[in-house]
């Protein structure tokens, strides 16, 4: 196991690799697809948090974490959060999810210790929570489905409020309202003024 590293090979998988096995869902979201549009919220969060200050190095490491974050799922695949809350319980430090993801991935083990208590840790976590409570709010199926999304978004808020404790100096704000945006709750809907805007005939 210790000489098993992600390659490339592995990445170009990553179109095939589908998450939210334990969720019924009207269609299969991939890894892929999750990990583009994490790395997207992170950078426009980054932006409307941390504005300008942020040097270029340091938002470019930080955006590539979040292009690779759940990469291990390459070869582990997505086991439902349930499984690992409950792994994590009964291992404590000695968690085998934690330490076989840094056998096959340690470069990745290495961005996410870098970024380790940092804003930019707490952004790209809210960058994953806010795709995950978007994907199951519009792809969830059933009643089930419906108890994980407002779970999941309890989750989002609760992360936000302990952003905001942690680092007070910071307006975290943005993150409720672009999640409200991405939603389509506030905002202009571009497909529509697009549609509106061709010629009938």
């Amino acid at each position: 196991m210790n000489d098993m590293k992600l390659n490339m090979q592995d990445i170009a998988r990553s179109g095939h690799v589908t998450r939210w096995h334990s969720v019924r869902c009207a269609r299969s979201q991939t890894l892929a697809e999750h990990h583009y549009l994490v790395t997207m919220i992170a950078r426009e969060l980054m932006i409307r948090i941390l504005g300008d200050e942020l040097p270029a190095e340091t938002r470019l490491q930080a955006l590539e974490y979040a292009l690779t974050h759940d990469a291990p799922e390459l070869l582990t695949g997505d086991l439902p959060s349930p499984l690992k809350h409950r792994i994590a319980e009964i291992t404590g430090a000695n968690d085998p999810l934690v330490r076989i993801e840094r056998e096959i991935a340690p470069e990745i083990a290495a961005r996410k210790s870098a970024l380790e208590g940092s804003a930019l840790a707490l952004i790209i976590k809210l960058a994953d929570l806010m795709d995950g409570c978007l994907f199951i709010h519009e792809e969830g199926i059933g009643r089930h489905a419906a108890l994980v999304a407002q779970k999941s978004e309890a989750a989002l808020r609760q992360k936000t409020e302990e952003a905001q404790k942690t680092f007070s100096h910071l307006d975290w704000s943005p993150v409720m309202e672009l999640y409200s945006q991405m939603r389509g709750e506030s905002g202009a809907d571009n497909r529509l003024l697009f549609e509106r805007a061709q010629p009938t005939g």
